[in-house]
């Protein structure tokens, strides 16, 4: 099977293809990852940066469901404390805990704000951690959003087998009063995306 890698994407993607998928800006795979194409996530962290609490839990819960019982929302596992620890800290217990891979999900631009300029990905997109330390910080604080207003969601895939991005993707969506609908069509998106690469089947 190719990039036996990402058959996980399928659960993870499975349930919805019945909505039609919003706009992908960009997307970024890891060639070196198709070299080894051998081990499947068994147990992933899914991380949703978002600036309203109650739209994180929506977003981290409908990634859990796809993917049971192999997904943890963070904030069933991450305590306020420990997610401003120290690299070597949480990189420890992830492992400990048995974790092979990581989902970020992050409202990277508005239409309010200046556009999010695809392609030049800083350094610290390498690792889980030196993205999620480096952005964590701009959604520690609650904000609510603007429905019908242009967003940018970015969807990052991280392997802690071999501490590296495998999959990077912008999504274009509308702001609704829906969120368990709007992550289903980032969902839908991605999926169809990482289907046409031939990453998944």
């Amino acid at each position: 099977m190719k990039y036996i890698y990402f058959v996980i994407m399928l659960a993870f993607f499975g349930a919805a293809s019945c909505i039609s998928p919003s706009q992908i800006e960009s997307s970024w795979e890891n060639p070196e990852i198709k070299k080894d194409s051998t081990k499947l996530f068994q147990k992933i962290l899914f991380i949703a940066l978002l600036k309203n609490d109650a739209a994180r839990r929506i977003a981290e819960d409908k990634l859990v469901a796809q993917v049971k019982p192999r997904g943890i929302a963070s904030y069933n596992y991450l305590n306020p404390a420990e997610s401003r620890s120290d690299e070597s800290i949480l990189s420890t217990r992830l492992k400990q805990d048995g974790f092979d891979g990581i989902v970020i999900l992050r409202l990277a631009a508005d239409d309010k704000q200046s556009p999010y300029v695809p392609g030049a990905y800083p350094s610290y997109y390498n690792s889980w951690y030196g993205y999620y330390s480096s952005t964590y910080p701009r959604f520690s604080t609650n904000g609510n959003y603007s429905p019908n207003s242009l967003y940018h969601i970015e969807t990052n895939i991280y392997s802690l087998t071999s501490s590296k991005l495998i999959w990077t993707g912008i999504t274009t969506i509308v702001q609704t009063n829906d969120t368990g609908r709007m992550v289903d069509q980032i969902i839908a998106t991605v999926k169809e995306k990482m289907r046409r690469q031939g990453l998944i089947k």
